[in-house]
């Protein structure tokens, strides 16, 4: 199903969602104070907001917790546990808490915390040194280092309380940033910038967040039922500074559930995502069909190789192949070209899109400037002693039509207008992604979805030693872009971009739709784009309502 086909299918599905709607309220049930089911692709490692990185747990962290802020449907930050002001140099925050309690319904019994303890502005501070301490090993530490003193301290460098945030009183902190950053109030909705009670996380003796005993939590939701490897059941959260606001009564996160269209039909899930086939037959069983561009397949060359470690080499197998194939075969198969690395669904600070017309970046193809590339890249190669002979190249793709016919579009063009020669090698996705995530491969047509909902967060992909670096690539001059468009705005993320255009660690394909299913009886059901990327879920559900 080609864009259009899917924009229209979705307009008719908001109008049958209307009249639904319209049907079921004039019932006198106002469809709130129901259970939802979602899916959990894995067991969570840990719910430990500062220490946690995977998915699954980030997912449970972003509604068990809320931050300073919080990101609204648009990817724009607003007030979460806080209101904020900002100095006129734009690098002191102050931010005011409004009155809430840790709910100690997970830890209940004869504790120290079987009643309920106000949240208080060290929480935050403490969160915050706890997410740059060295041997917390947070992943996201380098999104904070525009605190000041944030990097020294994560470099182990100086002692936590050198950070530049500060608690005023129970109720007022102060965060002080190096220099004016707009984007950071949408940084501090990141899961590692929660609050953590210091005395909870001492009673914890090193067990902080490995079961439901040892969680203490502040969000709209409080966890009640941890069966590892099954579900996580969820409840509306009384001591929630906003509870009146929340709908649904509960939530369970089902882990690995099977056959997504027969769940959705038959209500044991309420949202869950679709392959291409599936959204088609969600589509005719009346479900609502959500499709997002949110994901690249590209080609994607292992930099850390040779000789695809040469920018010339790179550039050369870029310029040699025959483009327009590609984007007419791309077009065929209903996946739109890619128009650079940044999807359409990603954003700029404030919740606007990126992409657009201005800013689309296409190959072309050029015979005399690959051989060109080559000949500098063949030199280069001989002067690190290695062969003036291009070695044979092992170009990996999955088991289906579309990534082996892809493939061989290029292998085509380059022992064509190169006299480079390779070869195919299909295998399962399961395998296909273990190979590119492990290094283990020289060129592979993969897709991927980046983390991050913002153009910015999703090229630090690219960032030397990002755990996402699939392709080995590092340089520092893209490193401080990539640095610089994390707080900047859309000249600073154009910049970054145009960068790795000219380096090409991954040449961008195409940006084919993802599908989520969200069961018919529902509203207020809204699925982020990225999975949610690192500040949380996949699904917004806390107006969520549903009609039995």
């Amino acid at each position: 199903m080609g864009g259009n086909d899917v924009k229209r299918g979705l307009a008719w599905l908001a109008v049958i969602c209307v009249l639904l709607s319209i049907c079921l309220t004039g019932c006198g049930d106002d469809g709130t104070g129901k259970n939802f089911r979602f899916p959990l692709a894995a067991e969570p490692k840990q719910l430990d907001p500062q220490a946690a990185g995977d998915t699954a747990s980030i997912t449970l962290l972003s509604v068990l917790f809320e931050g300073l802020t919080r990101l609204d449907a648009n990817g724009k930050a607003v007030p979460g546990v806080a209101d904020w002001t900002v100095s006129d140099d734009g690098r002191l925050y102050t931010f005011t808490l409004r009155e809430s309690y840790w709910s100690t319904i997970s830890v209940r019994g004869e504790t120290p915390w079987d009643d309920p303890v106000m949240v208080t502005a060290d929480d935050f501070v403490y969160g915050l040194q706890r997410a740059l301490l060295p041997q917390t090993g947070s992943a996201w530490a380098h999104h904070l280092y525009g605190i000041e003193n944030a990097q020294a301290v994560h470099e182990g460098k100086k002692p936590a309380d050198a950070l530049g945030v500060r608690a005023v009183s129970e109720s007022v902190l102060t965060v002080t940033l190096t220099k004016p950053d707009a984007h950071f109030p949408a940084v501090l909705a990141g899961t590692p910038c929660m609050p953590c009670n210091r005395d909870f996380f001492a009673y914890t003796a090193g067990r902080y967040g490995l079961e439901k005993e040892y969680i203490l939590t502040n969000g709209p939701f409080v966890l009640t039922a941890w069966n590892h490897n099954e579900s996580l059941l969820l409840h509306k959260n009384d001591y929630y500074h906003a509870t009146d606001n929340v709908s649904p009564a509960a939530v369970r996160f089902v882990i690995n559930p099977e056959n997504a269209v027969e769940a959705l039909e038959n209500g044991s899930l309420d949202a869950a995502p679709l392959s291409a086939t599936e959204q088609d037959v969600a589509q005719k069983a009346g479900l609502q069909v959500v499709a997002l561009e949110d994901t690249m397949r590209g080609l994607y060359f292992n930099t850390a190789a040779s000789p695809l470690s040469i920018t010339a080499v790179r550039q050369a197998l870029r310029d040699a192949v025959e483009w327009e194939q590609i984007y007419a075969y791309l077009q065929e198969i209903g996946e739109p070209p890619a128009t650079g690395y940044v999807a359409p669904d990603a954003i700029v600070a404030g919740g606007e899109p990126y992409r657009n017309s201005d800013n689309a970046l296409t190959f072309q193809t050029n015979l005399n400037r690959a051989q060109t590339a080559l000949g500098q890249g063949l030199a280069t190669l001989s002067k690190e002693g290695g062969s003036s002979a291009f070695p044979r190249l092992t170009v990996l793709a999955a088991q289906d039509d579309k990534s082996a016919n892809l493939a061989r579009y290029f292998i085509q063009s380059w022992q064509k207008n190169l006299k480079i020669y390779a070869e195919l090698e299909l295998l399962s996705e399961a395998d296909l992604a273990n190979r590119v995530r492990s290094g283990r491969y020289e060129v592979a047509i993969y897709t991927a979805s980046a983390t991050g909902l913002t153009g910015a967060e999703n090229l630090q992909a690219y960032a030397s030693g990002n755990s996402e670096n699939h392709t080995g690539f590092s340089n520092k001059a893209v490193d401080a872009a990539l640095a610089t468009a994390l707080s900047g705005g859309r000249a600073q993320l154009q910049a970054a971009e145009t960068s790795l255009w000219q380096l090409c660690p991954t040449l961008p394909l195409s940006f084919p739709y993802r599908y989520y299913g969200v069961a018919a009886n529902s509203e207020g059901i809204t699925v982020r784009p990225f999975g949610g990327g690192i500040y949380g879920s996949p699904f917004e559900f806390l107006q969520a309502k549903k009609w039995d």
